[in-house]
């Protein structure tokens, strides 16, 4: 394991806060970072400069050091039982889990 990853992993909404704070002409951003050498999205915060260049505090917590794609989240989520996009606000969330309603919580629970 990388030394940023030890050092950054987990702290990447502290860090991009604490950023923002220091220079308020950034703006906080949620979403997920596609790292190309784990061929996986993560969940990720990251800051942007007005004219949309991406300051991330955290890149070294991946191995492709912020040469992926930074994606902001777009505040929809999948029901985890039946599929149906929603608004973050309008979902309930059991976990790590989003559900459209109590039939499809209860359904994925098994219930």
């Amino acid at each position: 394991m990388n030394d940023g990853y030890t050092q950054f992993r987990g702290k990447c909404k502290a860090a991009s806060e604490a950023l923002c704070a220091t220079i308020p002409s950034l703006d906080l951003v949620r979403g997920h970072y596609f790292c190309p050498i784990w061929n996986s999205n993560e969940p990720h915060w990251w800051c942007t400069q007005p004219d949309g260049t991406i300051i991330d505090p955290t890149a070294a917590q991946f191995p492709s050091n912020g040469n992926g794609i930074y994606t902001p989240f777009n505040g929809i989520v999948e029901c985890a039982q039946c599929g149906k996009e929603m608004e973050e606000e309008d979902a309930s969330f059991e976990g790590n889990y989003a559900f459209c309603s109590t039939y499809c919580k209860m359904r994925f629970v098994g219930l």
